[in-house]
């Protein structure tokens, strides 16, 4: 952002402050969280290229989103360059990209209104999480329907014209001008916004229609006080006006059926796991993830007419996710787009149409799902090596013709020879890989490129990005052999104080055998006793009866959770690197040792050296892993791992642990990443020797529900769970008692 820029948005920041939340919130473009686009998100420039018809761009009757040359910097960082920004109505996008590409920056500048040119007709929503200022005593139920600000607003005046017209006569005039004075305080809330938001000559534009608006939102609160207290006795065109605007508002009301509203949001929050008891309870009874439920709920309560889902699955469990999916494929409508950012391959497959990929600052787009977007990309590279291969034999059969021309012209002498040679040195230099297209054909200048271009169109290998690894250890051998390395006998736990059946054994007489190549995966929703297992086998938690027992007390375990990487923002000072070399110090003498460590985890460069408070969730992840196999554990429980993780990250994981050589117990809910880890593949390179054939039938992948406190075998693996909990919503939603666990 240029200085004048920052000088001009202090300036509008000094302005009358917006009208409040509701007011704020009745735009064109909903907003239910402003928080993660301050601070350092407040220097995001996003712009595209305007024509001499700009007005057309930013208010025209399609839904269609269709902008050139969009380019997004953060400062002085480019995230996007000259590259085209396209939505078709009613599309279904996934938007992919390796972390920090800039997906999120993307979403959250068309959003929050950045991006200069995108048309302000659309409702666009970006949902990432409750806005901090939501009440604390504001029921779900209340959080929901408030998220509707024009019907609020609707609700509002419907209410004051009738009481006024039926009741109140006198006071009609004070009523259209209280009216009138709010309506404009919402369009000088939006103003506001906007001018905050814009730098350079939009940005000055912007603030001179403020200053407009300011006078307009003056003069209609001086009318407004101009009418005595007492009232006055409407003449025959003010209670014709008054007419006009209740049968409006009551058109409008009827448009977005305010009446079914309520009905509408319960059930959306009954989808996502919310019992119509605790759709009534106060909202600071709940934790973040629930929070984001919330926040996910009002968005799809909303039907915007964009709607960008950023990790939407990342506070949801399995059940949840598979209800999402399943709404965004029967329940919206059909001229609603979606763009989802997401790093569940099943979820991605599931819900979406085309593929969006931010790769080099640049926006590529493709038909299909992610699987198929991943064999075309595959079938591509297949064809221009075949293309390579042609053209480089072809290469070497005229370099021989040069060779043996060349041979006969020296023996001979014959001159003409030299013609011959020249010729096909020409040929050979055009051979060079830029005389055929990417679908093979003969490249002609006039017709592919004209006299203009340069060769951009010419064969030209789309290097893929380089695979991640993940190097887990290999875990230290343990004497004698054993078969069982850890296991929960007849284990109950229950939370001290737990009396009623409702807050009883979270557990209940469960046992569990891990062997040294024991693939397990514990599902369920959450709260059902998946993370109280781990705790146990941990050694976190203490059974109330039963016991937990080690092969013997050189048996190293390596835990992963969420808390592990929730804690290291307590660390606003240390670095990964200092952690490392203060926790292991036999290990890491010196900070080569401990960046060399961390650098093979993806935490490289100046990252490793920063506070780990400033981190990203990705990054976070990163360190906890590598702290998590610290040592070579021949144990490794995982408990939602995959939050914050891209694909690319994700897919190098379950390389790294199908190949590890101890036990693995998983709590998560990507069925894609449990079923690559769990269940063996046809195709399984990792254990395929004899030795690996062996092995006992229960040190292979065994998938678990965790219900009732009980752990059930899905002889079906991850397929069979998903079909029982999509017959079991149905069940749900029929009976109307909510989302079943």
């Amino acid at each position: 952002m240029t200085k004048a820029a920052k000088k001009l948005a202090a300036k509008a920041g000094s302005t009358s402050p917006a009208a409040g939340s509701a007011a704020a919130s009745a735009t064109a473009t909903p907003v239910l969280n402003e928080d993660a686009f301050s601070g350092k998100d407040a220097i995001v420039e996003a712009f595209s290229q305007q024509s001499r018809f700009h007005e057309e761009t930013l208010e025209t009757l399609s839904k269609e989103v269709d902008l050139k040359q969009v380019n997004i910097n953060i400062g002085e960082k480019p995230l996007l360059k000259d590259t085209r920004l396209w939505f078709k109505s009613g599309t279904r996008y996934g938007l992919i990209g390796r972390n920090g590409t800039g997906k999120s920056t993307l979403l959250k500048a068309i959003g929050y209104g950045q991006l200069i040119g995108f048309p302000l007709n659309l409702r666009t929503l970006y949902i990432e999480q409750l806005p901090s200022e939501t009440p604390e005593n504001q029921t779900v139920i209340e959080t929901v329907l408030k998220a509707d600000t024009e019907r609020i607003l609707l609700m509002s005046e419907s209410k004051l014209l009738q009481q006024s017209i039926n009741k109140y006569p006198k006071q009609l005039v004070k009523c259209i001008k209280k009216l009138e004075w709010e309506r404009i305080k919402v369009k000088l809330a939006a103003q506001h916004k906007l001018a905050i938001r814009r730098s350079g000559k939009r940005g000055a534009e912007a603030r001179e229609e403020l200053l407009i608006v300011e006078a307009q939102e003056k003069a209609a609160q001086e009318a407004f006080e101009a009418v005595p207290i007492e009232g006055v006795e409407p003449p025959l065109d003010i209670l014709n006006q008054a007419h006009e605007m209740l049968e409006s508002v009551y058109n409008k009301l009827q448009q977005i059926e305010a009446d079914s509203a309520e009905a509408r949001a319960r059930e959306l929050l009954r989808g996502l796991g919310f019992t119509p008891e605790s759709q009534d309870l106060p909202i600071k009874q709940f934790s973040g993830g629930w929070r984001m439920r919330i926040a996910l709920a009002q968005a799809l309560f909303l039907k915007p007419n964009l709607l960008l889902l950023d990790e939407p699955t990342n506070h949801l469990d399995l059940p949840a996710i598979i209800w999402l999916q399943n709404y965004l494929l029967e329940n919206l409508d059909e001229d609603q787009t979606v763009v989802v950012v997401s790093h569940d391959r099943n979820f991605l497959n599931a819900v979406t149409e085309e593929i969006i990929r931010l790769r080099d600052y640049q926006l590529s787009y493709f038909p299909g799902n992610y699987d198929e977007y991943e064999m075309k990309m595959e079938d591509k590279a297949k064809m221009k090596d075949r293309i390579v291969a042609a053209l480089e034999q072809k290469r070497k059969h005229v370099q021989e013709t040069i060779n043996k021309q060349r041979s006969i012209m020296n023996k001979t002498g014959d001159e003409k020879r030299g013609a011959v040679i020249a010729s096909r040195q020409k040929k050979l230099e055009r051979l060079a890989g830029y005389n055929k297209t990417e679908s093979g054909k003969r490249f002609k200048q006039s017709y592919h490129a004209g006299f203009h271009h340069n060769m951009g169109l010419l064969i030209e290998r789309d290097v893929p990005e380089p695979p991640v690894t993940i190097p887990l250890p290999i875990p230290k051998e343990l004497r004698g052999n054993p078969t069982t390395l850890l296991s929960l006998n007849n284990v109950t736990f229950s939370y001290p104080g737990a009396t009623t059946r409702k807050s009883g054994p979270v557990v209940q007489n469960i046992n569990l055998s891990l062997h040294q190549y024991s693939r397990i995966a514990l599902l369920g929703p959450n709260g059902c006793g998946k993370s109280t297992i781990i705790s146990l086998l941990a050694g976190d938690l203490t059974p109330t009866s039963g016991t937990v027992e080690r092969f013997s007390s050189l048996v190293n375990i390596g835990y992963f959770s969420q808390h592990n990487v929730d804690k290291l923002d307590g660390y606003t000072a240390k670095s990964a690197t200092q952690y490392l070399m203060d926790t292991f110090p036999d290990d890491y003498k010196n900070p080569e040792m401990a960046r060399k460590y961390l650098g093979s985890f993806g935490v490289a460069g100046q990252i490793a050296l920063l506070p780990m408070s400033s981190l990203s969730g990705g990054q976070k992840a990163r360190v906890a892993l590598a702290i998590c196999v610290q040592g070579g554990p021949q144990v490794l429980l995982l408990d939602e791992i995959t939050n914050h993780l891209d694909m690319a990250t994700i897919e190098g994981l379950i390389v790294a642990l199908k190949s590890f050589a101890g036990a693995v117990v998983l709590v998560s809910h990507d069925a894609y990443f449990v079923k690559s880890v769990c269940e063996e593949d046809e195709d399984d390179e990792f254990f395929d020797d004899e030795e690996d054939q062996a092995l006992n039938e229960e040190e292979a992948g065994v998938v678990y529900r965790v219900k009732g406190g009980k752990l059930i075998k899905m002889e079906g693996g991850v397929d069979e769970y998903v079909r029982k909990v999509v017959a079991e919503n149905k069940k749900g939603m029929r009976a109307g008692t909510g989302r079943p666990i």
